[in-house]
């Protein structure tokens, strides 16, 4: 499964944003999906650790959301100028109790408190994408986006 750590490696300049608005809010977007095929849209609070990003989820439509269909969407809050971080992929319920302490100390050292009442998840990161604006404020404001996919072995 592609993770943050592939990200960082291949187009580290994606990465560093990404990190650098999670650094500055530490709340991002987590859009699900419903059992009727609707979106659904929370704030999570995601961790990276040793290369790979995980989220804590309560008891929630959500959970239930990701335990019938993995698949997400995780937007970051914007930055300065409205820069954005978004990412997709499928979120795998760690269920090893070593691994979830593990990530929950991990959490911890970055003031994050993943508690034992929630479930952990690893989110693999399918696609990623940027957007940062030239001439922000003015008339010739223009959207300057990248993105990253992961590449599939045959």
């Amino acid at each position: 499964m592609p993770d943050w750590s592939d990200l960082e490696q291949q187009s580290p300049d994606m990465a560093a944003q990404g990190r650098a608005l999670l650094a500055r809010h530490q709340v991002a977007y987590l859009a699900t999906i419903r059992k009727d095929g609707g979106p659904r849209v929370h704030q999570i609070c995601p961790a990276i650790i040793d290369g790979t990003l995980y989220a804590s989820i309560a008891p929630s439509a959500k959970l239930h959301d990701l335990h019938r269909d993995g698949r997400y969407m995780l937007h970051f809050m914007c930055g300065e100028h409205d820069a954005e971080f978004h990412c997709r992929g499928t979120a795998t319920e760690i269920r090893d109790s070593a691994e979830q302490a593990a990530i929950r100390q991990s959490a911890t050292k970055q003031d994050l408190n993943y508690t034992e009442h929630e479930f952990l998840f690893r989110l693999s990161i399918d696609r990623a994408d940027t957007t940062t604006w030239d001439n922000f404020g003015t008339k010739q404001i223009a959207a300057v986006r990248s993105k990253w996919a992961a590449t599939r072995e045959p």
